[in-house]
């Protein structure tokens, strides 16, 4: 349960990067206005690295613990 946790903590950062990528940028500023969602920006960036970290660390962690018990 705890692996799966992380894959979505990680899945979610992940999105994050992809909504905030450069190249589609003008993209997903129209989407996001056309939804009334928040624009692209450094703070949904940020959010999405430590997301991601976060969850990598959480599924890492949880295999290395399975493993060695």
């Amino acid at each position: 349960m705890k692996i799966v946790l992380g894959l979505l903590v990680m899945a979610v950062g992940l999105a994050c990067f992809n909504y905030t990528s450069m190249g589609n940028e003008e993209h997903h500023v129209e989407w996001a206005d056309e939804h009334g969602l928040p624009r692209p920006s450094a703070p949904i960036f940020f959010s999405g690295a430590a997301a991601t970290v976060l969850g990598a660390g959480f599924v890492g962690f949880s295999l290395g613990r399975r493993r060695r018990a």
